[in-house]
């Protein structure tokens, strides 16, 4: 697991908006860096629900029972749907290795993209040197998000930020 600087870190979550009480943030993970920690304690203070998805790890380092918004579930990227509702997060953070999101990024987008409100925002951390970092924005625009900005703020990860767009239009290419 990559230690991240938890100033750098903390300025992640700035983009989430403090204007709305009771959003739900998700995260999935597969323990390559320590993000969860921060976003952890930030939904925590601010008394948002966090939902931690963990993909192929064990994340066993959060005292759960002082966050009871939080949840902590193991997710397999195969699987049909990552929740059990439509349209319910406002932001959604993914922390994965590229090679994990390269084999099927289209999917995997798709997903993102139903499980989103509109206008929330994705923001991925992405290997620096990674192909997936050179062809990111096209697959993100071709998933029908919007804004795609690359914010440069860990030595390692480029982070790559997208609002979700409203979907019209989205059906036609099988969303």
């Amino acid at each position: 697991m990559q230690r991240l600087d938890p100033r750098k870190s903390a300025l992640l979550t700035q983009l989430i908006s403090p204007h709305y009480p009771n959003q739900l943030i998700m995260h999935l993970t597969d323990g390559s860096t320590d993000l969860h920690r921060t976003l952890f304690e930030f939904t925590k203070s601010k008394g948002f629900e966090y939902d931690l998805k963990a993909i192929g790890c064990q994340i066993d380092d959060l005292e759960t029972d002082s966050h009871p918004c939080c949840r902590i579930e193991s997710l397999d990227l195969a699987a049909r749907q990552y929740n059990r509702h439509a349209r319910v997060y406002e932001n959604v953070y993914v922390t994965l290795e590229a090679s994990t999101l390269e084999s099927d990024i289209q999917t995997v987008l798709k997903k993102f993209f139903r499980i989103m409100k509109n206008a929330g925002i994705l923001t991925m951390l992405v290997e620096r040197g990674s192909p997936l970092l050179e062809r990111i924005d096209n697959d993100l625009e071709a998933g029908y998000f919007v804004a795609v900005n690359h914010i440069d703020i860990f030595d390692d990860y480029d982070v790559v930020t997208a609002k979700k767009l409203h979907g019209w239009g989205a059906y036609e290419v099988g969303f």
